[in-house]
């Protein structure tokens, strides 16, 4: 059982095709906290950037089975609540954003790395207060972004007032040197649709790679991004400390997801530290090897 409720405001065009993937969605997950309205808000305003529809998601383990005639079951009321309450949010936000929700029973985990396939971007709020509820969100978010096929944003309940006058943080050196230029690019773009500027931080040991690429090369920068201001500098094998002291507050940190290995089950020790402290967005790009199939273990556990 799925329910959902497309709304396309006038005056903007309706969602492009699936195969466009400036058009495909923004897919935000919410689960009636004021953290996953954070979430919204950032996700909405991050769709209107991007051209992009936005569409909510509730994943509700709690839906019991349709009751005798096919009726809905009793716990939909709620579950319709929290997705009406995050679409009032995004209509405050930004009304001209084309936006609809959806209501899924299951796994929040499995139930939103499904909705990730066909989107272009996953949003999901976290706290670090210790709260038993908002250790789940924070859990949610932890296994969607080890997995997700999509980049997935971060978004934590304190964010400092004054990031969004700063560059966008773009760290490579997480994971493979292959992975480097799809964090380079992404965290590039995003800097570009903010209209700021971009600090790219070099974490890996200055020994020149046998294969070059253009992230090391401030020529093929300038050619890339020609109107991006850009600012690089190294910081080799860093501390998880260290790292947060050089690139939070940021208006978005940008990090490659990580190991693509068949038995990555999870994020990193230094991912999970960064996201438990860091104030800023947290964007997790996901690795360019990521297997494509999970152990069959996984699969179950996931639903």
């Amino acid at each position: 059982m799925t329910t959902s409720t497309p709304i396309t405001p006038l005056g903007r065009p309706a969602p492009g095709t699936p195969g466009n993937s400036e058009n495909r969605e923004v897919l935000v997950g919410v689960d009636g906290s004021e953290i996953g309205l954070g979430a919204v808000r950032w996700a909405v305003r991050e769709a209107a950037r991007r051209g992009a529809p936005l569409r909510i998601v509730h994943a509700a383990p709690y839906l019991s089975s349709p009751g005798s005639g096919g009726a809905p079951p009793p716990e939909l009321h709620r579950a319709r609540r929290i997705t009406a309450q995050a679409y009032t949010v995004a209509r405050h936000t930004d009304p001209g954003v084309p936006t609809s929700t959806e209501v899924v029973p299951g796994d929040p985990t499995s139930a939103l790395l499904r909705g990730a396939a066909a989107g272009q971007l996953v949003v999901l709020g976290s706290s670090t207060t210790g709260a038993a509820d908002e250790l789940v969100l924070a859990s949610v978010a932890v296994r969607v972004a080890a997995r997700s096929p999509q980049p997935v944003v971060v978004v934590p309940r304190r964010r400092s007032d004054d990031a969004g006058h700063r560059p966008v943080v773009a760290v490579l050196g997480v994971g493979d040197r292959d992975d480097d230029e799809a964090v380079a690019a992404f965290a590039a773009d995003a800097a570009q649709r903010a209209g700021g500027g971009l600090t790219v931080l070099q974490t890996r040991s200055p020994k020149r790679p046998a294969v070059a690429s253009w992230v090391d090369d401030d020529e093929e920068w300038q050619r890339r991004y020609p109107e991006l201001h850009i600012s690089r500098s190294d910081l080799p094998a860093p501390r998880a400390d260290q790292l947060l002291g050089a690139t939070c507050p940021a208006p978005l940190l940008v990090i490659s997801a990580g190991s693509g290995s068949l038995l990555h089950r999870n994020l990193d020790g230094p991912h999970r530290w960064l996201l438990r402290h860091c104030t800023s967005p947290m964007a997790l790009v996901p690795p360019v090897h990521r297997p494509s199939e999970e152990p069959r273990e996984e699969i179950i556990a996931l639903g």
